[in-house]
């Protein structure tokens, strides 16, 4: 039978479903499944033994781990974090405002700060991938910094 408490798991299932097929998620799918695993999409496509299907398989949830940490300590730091900046509400303010104030005199060309001009890309270093550790790493990392979509996916879930 149908209950209501299902309306709820099933639109986190749609808003998962919708966030994977967004377009700023699909197109990086091959690239991401590839450097996981540590072969190019052609020899992903022919993979012949159960050993290395379960290799594959291993790596990718390495990759799930890692975005499963980020859940954990997001979720875990979010009420004492919310609790810290209400505490210092009006510092916090005067912080924020000075940050805002100070990027818009960057983007004007009014300042100039080196370090916003500065690139590190420590994944060039690495040789292929397809290890447990830089799985996972990528998974701690691509949660980090791709949460646009599906923040706004579970903002209307659940509501």
């Amino acid at each position: 039978m149908f209950e209501i408490a299902d309306i709820g798991l099933l639109t986190a299932i749609l808003a998962g479903v919708i966030s994977f097929l967004s377009p700023c998620v699909l197109p990086l799918v091959p690239g991401y499944v590839s450097f996981v695993a540590g072969r190019s999409v052609d020899e992903l496509q022919v993979l012949s033994g159960r050993r290395e299907r379960l290799a594959v398989l291993a790596m990718g949830v390495s990759f799930v781990l890692g975005f499963a940490t980020v859940f954990m300590i997001l979720g875990a730091s979010a009420t004492a974090l919310g609790r810290l900046l209400l505490s210092y509400k009006q510092e916090a303010n005067l912080i924020g405002g000075a940050v805002v104030i100070t990027f818009g005199l960057f983007m004007t060309g009014v300042l100039r700060l080196r370090f916003l001009h500065m690139d590190y890309r420590w994944l060039d270093r690495l040789e292929g991938g397809g290890t447990p550790w830089l799985s996972y790493l990528l998974g701690v990392a691509s949660r980090s910094a791709g949460r646009r979509v599906s923040v706004r996916c579970w903002a209307a879930s659940s509501r």
